[in-house]
Parts: structure tokens; C-alpha cells; sequence
């Protein structure tokens, strides 16, 4: 994941006081490699069962990776006496693909691992580095009719393998706000009726904002940054719901409604220079608001745990209507693919595993992260008792049903990402927020680009 102005979204976990779990090392027996580097079974002594070893590799670091060791072990315990372990091996976001592509090039491909939640998606179904998994799935009866219908969209590139899936979704995200309940109750206002539209947002905003003598904002009602991912996602999801589409549902025109986009950068400039309820000033968005120096924050399901062990009183909701055309927010999706391997019967072994870990991801995602694409999961009487309280989790369960503005599948993803502190977009955009940069001239700008994308595909 590019780095953001700031502290990055891992960055945040760490410093929140949560420790980095390793990689943990559960073989079952020495390794080998075969001439090419693709892996062989554990070895074995005569009589006992062949163990094969697959590889799994994961850029979760923090807490999130240390459930993600629990939830490994739990499969490990279970195959024990079946011929199958798995070994996670901690790959950095930022080293992920550029290491992933050299071991598909030298045949020393990880059996699997956590897709990153945007960018190269489709270049590597194009390019053969990811495994179509339409037939393995059905080999080993996943039950494709118990996930989502956008998580399985998410997991499609139709320009580079039409209906086939390129990963198995295990856990959903959006954003939505968290907010200080400290904050509110200074201000006298209603917890039980959190704004639902524009004018109720900035009238909460308004009243939990907080100025010097001079009137410079020293606590922002809306957190927002001066560059990078705060201000670039908000646009990004004000936008969506005012009417603008970074890209036609056909995937051939790019920039539809542009009125619109360009009223929603009017829009996030006025949170700074009409309303003056968001501070330019503020660098780090997750230290500013655990510090108190934020009242609403939107942001992810990754930030519970550290606001939950540094004792701030927050609670979340439902992001609000800010536009007229829908209350749709940010979606992100975390999924596990198959990498291309030289021995390709080791597909059934991962498939299986795969499989295994998706029905039993309770525990991921209750403890771990996201929501459970699985409906099955999602039903349970106890997965709303299970993990963090519901009144700092529930929100994130509940907002899916409006996580839509996702990624867009081509291959220059990465051009149209509103989550991202690094990209095209955000290099596009960034003046316009310290006023170096018109609306218009921005618009015009991401149009030509955006359109050129897409017309490559």
C-alpha cells in the first residue's frame, strides 16, 4: 500500500500500541524445493504421512495480523493428521508486489495470499500471475451462493476473464464516522440522532468545532488533512453521492456528471474556508483525532482496537447523506488468491484450504478486520456479541449494504483509488484543496487521463 500523508493506515496500528506479530513459522517437517523453487512436501519418515507445506503469504502486521496468526493455527491444529499445514511468511504492503511478481518470475510463487485491497488486481489476472478460480472452487464445493454479490463482483476483472474469479473474498470494508462522544456531550447534542444529511452534519460539526483567539481552528468538527488521503477520499465519496462515476458501469467513459464532481471539491473546500469546521493544519488524521483533536473522523474498522485500548470514548455510525443521489461510502475488499505455481497439483491442497479458512472466518472477522462476506457468518445470533462492542463495530456491519464505490476493474486501477495518499488522483487533486488549483482545470484534468485508461483497458 502507497504511504500517506502521515501516518500510513499499518502505521496507525502499530503506534496504537498494538505489537507486530511476526511471521509465524508452523512447518511441518524441513523444506525443500524443486529445482525451479516451487515447493515439495514436508519431509517424512518411512510410514508417516507425506506433509504438504503451503506457503501463505500476508502484509497484516498489526492486530489484525496477529488474528490472522490465531486463525492459521486453528486450520494447522484442524489438519494436523491430514497431510496439509500452512506457513505464513509476513510480506510489507509496500514490498508486496514487487516481490510477488519476481516469484512468479523465478517459479518461487507463495501457494496463496491476502490480495492488497487496490491497484494491480487486473494486470495480474492479465499477465497469468493470480490463478482463475471459477473450477477449483466448484472442486471443492464452496458455497459461492452464501457470499455477497458485491464481494464476488470485486473478485471479477470482466476485461481479463469475464465471470472467472481471481480471489475468494474474506472480509469487507467501509468507511464510516467515528465520533468522540466526549466531544458531544460538551456540545449538548443528541447522541441518539447523528445527522443523516448535509445539513445536520455541518450543524454537529459547527458545534463541536473549537477556535483560538484568533479564530484558527484548534479542533476540527470534521477531520480532515490539507493533502493526501483524508481530503481525496472525502471527495471521492461526496462526489459518488451527489451523481458524479470516475467511470461508466460499461467501463468506457470516464468522468460522468463532472458538474457534479466539481461541486463536491467546492464541497470539501468549504469545510475549510466557509465553515470552518476542518483545520488545514492537521498532518496525522489518526494521532489528531485519538488525541482529541478531531470530533467526527471517517475512517475504517482498523482503527477500533487501538481508540479501544488508548480508552477513547468514541462510538460509530452510519455515514450520512451528504449528497442528493444516495448514501453510498468507500468500499474495500480483503480476499485470498492463488499464485501460479510450476506444479500445479498443488492447487487442489490450497483451493482446500482456502475453502477451510472461509467457512471458518468467524474469528477474522469478528477480532480480525472486515465483515463477513459470508451471509452465513453474518446471520449468527452471536456475531454481534462477538469482537469489540457493537456500539464502535456495528456501523461497519451495518453501512455494507451502502459500500459501493469500490475499485475500478482495468488495468490502471490504481489511477482512479480515492483510498490511496499516492496516486494520480491525488496528485491531481491535492492543489486544489490548498487553493493552488481550480475545480474545473482539476476536473478536465482527471478526464483526459481517466478516459485514457479506460480506453486501454
Amino acid at each position: 500500500m502507497s504511504k500517506e500523508h502521515g501516518m500510513s493506515r499499518r502505521e496507525f496500528l502499530k503506534v496504537s500500541g498494538m505489537a507486530a506479530a511476526g511471521a509465524t513459522l508452523m512447518a511441518a517437517g524441513p523444506q525443500r524445493l524443486h529445482a525451479s523453487g516451487s515447493k515439495e512436501e514436508s519431509g517424512h519418515a518411512p510410514g508417516q504421512m507425506r506433509t504438504t507445506e503451503l506457503v501463505h503469504w500476508s502484509p497484516n502486521s498489526a492486530s489484525d495480523g496477529e488474528v490472522e496468526d490465531r486463525w492459521i493455527a486453528l486450520f494447522n491444529d484442524a489438519h494436523r493428521d491430514k497431510g496439509v499445514q500452512i506457513r505464513k511468511e509476513l510480506v510489507p504492503y509496500e514490498q508486496y508486489r514487487t516481490k510477488l511478481l519476481a516469484a512468479v518470475a523465478t517459479g518461487k510463487a507463495p501457494d496463496m495470499g491476502f490480495g492488497l485491497p487496490a491497484g494491480k488486481g487486473a494486470l495480474f489476472a492479465r499477465d497469468g500471475v493470480t490463478v482463475p478460480l471459477n473450477d477449483l472452487a466448484r472442486q471443492v464445493d464452496l458455497d459461492l451462493s452464501d457470499f455477497t454479490e458485491s464481494s464476488l463482483k470485486n473478485a471479477r476483472y470482466p476485461n481479463y476473464g469475464g465471470d472467472e474469479l481471481f480471489s475468494i473474498p474474506m472480509d469487507l470494508m467501509s468507511l464510516q464516522p467515528e465520533i468522540n462522544m466526549d466531544h458531544v456531550a460538551e456540545a449538548g447534542l443528541d447522541p441518539s440522532n447523528f445527522p443523516q444529511d448535509n445539513a445536520s452534519l455541518l450543524e454537529w460539526a459547527k458545534a463541536m468545532t473549537q477556535y483560538d483567539s484568533s479564530g484558527k481552528v484548534i479542533r476540527s468538527g470534521i477531520m480532515q488533512t490539507a493533502s493526501a488521503v483524508q481530503p481525496n477520499v472525502t471527495w471521492g465519496i461526496v462526489s459518488h453521492q451527489m451523481g458524479f462515476r470516475r467511470a461508466s458501469d460499461d467501463l468506457r467513459t470516464a468522468c460522468v456528471n463532472p458538474e457534479a464532481g466539481i461541486r463536491a471539491m467546492e464541497w470539501v473546500l468549504a469545510l475549510f474556508d466557509e465553515h470552518k469546521v476542518s483545520s488545514r493544519e492537521v498532518t496525522d488524521r489518526y494521532k489528531a483525532f485519538g488525541n482529541g483533536q478531531g470530533s467526527i473522523f471517517w475512517t475504517g474498522p482498523w482503527t477500533i482496537n487501538g481508540y479501544l485500548q488508548q480508552g477513547l470514548n468514541f462510538e460509530t455510525f452510519l455515514f450520512p447523506q451528504i449528497g442528493e443521489d444516495n448514501r453510498d461510502t468507500y468500499f474495500e475488499m480483503g480476499g485470498i488468491e492463488m499464485y501460479t505455481q510450476t506444479d500445479t497439483g498443488r492447487y487442489e491442497a490450497t483451493i482446500a484450504a482456502i475453502k477451510w479458512l472461509s467457512d471458518n472466518s468467524f474469528l477474522w472477522t469478528t477480532e480480525g478486520r472486515g465483515v463477513s462476506p459470508r451471509k452465513s457468518i453474518v446471520s449468527r445470533p452471536d456475531y454481534r456479541t462477538a469482537g469489540p462492542p457493537w456500539k464502535v463495530r456495528g456501523a461497519f456491519v451495518e453501512g455494507m449494504e451502502h459500500a459501493k464505490i469500490g475499485e475500478i476493474p482495468i488495468l490502471a486501477a490504481d489511477d482512479f483509488t480515492i483510498y490511496t495518499g499516492d496516486n494520480f488522483m491525488v496528485k491531481t487533486l491535492d492543489p486544489v484543496w490548498v487553493g493552488e488549483k481550480s475545480p474545473q482545470v482539476a476536473m478536465e484534468e482527471l478526464h483526459e487521463r481517466w478516459q485514457k485508461d479506460l480506453d486501454e483497458g
